[in-house]
């Protein structure tokens, strides 16, 4: 049993906050219906680094397990009308269309909510529905550009620096599943349906709940230092140190346990969190020129023995063969489209009643179309009088 396998999604969205947001749902047993457009979402199309995975866009396989695909021409009276069908009996509707397209497809909140007021409308968008930025196209790195991300990522002595990964997106999607999560608890205790918003801004301010009550609040400026520290605020040991084969991340620690491990006693000379922080170029030096000649599973090992956080820097290629990663599940193999199996990570958390799981592999473009349509009442030959009229896939 899964905790949502109840709940039907009806999903508009392409991308990565709203595919990775309803992927959450579906693999908690949610049922979610995505609709496409004929040509298919976005990222079917869309390569990483130029490569596919069996035709298919990485980014597509990775965020739309657990669903089913209806391909629909939404500018046909007929495309709009099983549309309308779907959003009437659905519990939650997601879309992440620009605003005004929905209100132009007669498929907003307000529309919807008419004929369903117990829906779960979520309308996920770059800057939010109304404000001067409201309608400005938006993507991951612009977010990261605009709320200061970028801005104290990296070293002193090169340009603002994006994250490696599309974190504003990923945050959005957790951010919007949980907003749902509330919503639908709401509708429980009282029967009301609800508009839920989210937009990629103000994630991304979110995510810097720290970062933006320090500067704010004290005048002080995110400095980054010369060497590869682990925050622009926080003080050695905190950083990544190079190793003989590689680098070394060394977590939040006393100066003296690391002095200690390391034989530094040089390290003790630094007067405290301030000093340490004003001088975190200098000491970090002094830690790297230890660690520099070292074997990284070595340092690693030392330092995790005396009670010091530590972790050698790996690519997401070695995650599989990561111990921990495999006693967690989280890399699986989860079957292709075209009948092969990929690997993909799995499902974060565990419920001990009622666990989530992969009970569908990624759709294919309209692989479900029919079987959707046929539970709203349509007839097999009415099915292909639409797939001749041009208003399905």
């Amino acid at each position: 049993m899964r905790p949502l396998e109840d709940l039907t999604v009806v999903d508009f969205t392409q991308l990565m906050a709203g595919g990775w947001m309803t992927q959450k749902l579906g693999d908690m047993g949610a049922d979610i219906i995505k609709v496409e457009r004929k040509s298919g979402d976005q990222q079917r199309h869309m390569s990483y680094q130029g490569t596919f995975l069996d035709g298919e866009g990485i980014g597509f396989l990775a965020m739309n397990r657990n669903k089913r695909s209806i391909g629909l021409d939404l500018k046909t009276d007929s495309g709009h009308a099983i549309a309308r069908q779907l959003v009437e009996t659905a519990d939650v509707v997601v879309q992440n269309f620009r605003p005004g397209v929905m209100e132009r497809l007669g498929l907003d909140y307000e529309s919807v909510a008419a004929e369903n007021p117990a829906v779960i409308y979520v309308a996920i968008s770059g800057y939010g529905s109304s404000g001067p930025y409201a309608d400005r196209p938006g993507q991951d790195l612009l977010y990261q550009a605009a709320t200061g991300i970028a801005s104290y990522t990296g070293r002193a002595d090169e340009p603002p620096t994006p994250a490696g990964t599309v974190i504003i997106d990923e945050h959005t999607a957790t951010l919007a599943a949980l907003r749902t999560m509330q919503a639908l608890y709401h509708r429980l205790r009282t029967g009301e349906g609800q508009r839920v918003e989210m937009n990629l801004f103000d994630a991304a301010v979110d995510l810097q709940v720290n970062e933006v009550t320090f500067t704010v609040n004290t005048g002080r400026h995110l400095s980054r230092g010369a060497k590869t520290h682990g925050h622009p605020y926080l003080y050695p040991p905190y950083g990544l140190y190079e190793a003989a084969d590689g680098y070394v991340a060394i977590g939040m620690a006393p100066i003296e346990r690391v002095a200690e491990i390391f034989d530094l006693e040089a390290l003790l000379e630094y007067d405290g969190q301030r000093e340490l922080f004003e001088k975190r170029d200098e000491v970090h030096g002094l830690i790297e020129a230890y660690t520099h000649d070292q074997p990284r599973d070595e340092l690693v090992d030392r330092l995790v023995d005396g009670d010091v956080q530590a972790s050698t820097v790996d690519p997401p290629e070695d995650v599989p063969d990561n111990p921990q990663a495999k006693h967690n599940e989280m890399v699986i193999d989860v079957e292709h489209p075209e009948g092969e199996s990929f690997a993909t990570t799995g499902i974060p958390g565990r419920l001990s009643k009622t666990p989530g799981g992969v009970d569908r592999r990624p759709p294919k473009l309209g692989e479900h179309t029919d079987e959707v349509l046929a539970g709203l009442g349509y007839t097999d030959a009415e099915i292909d009088e639409l797939r001749e009229g041009g208003a399905i896939a």
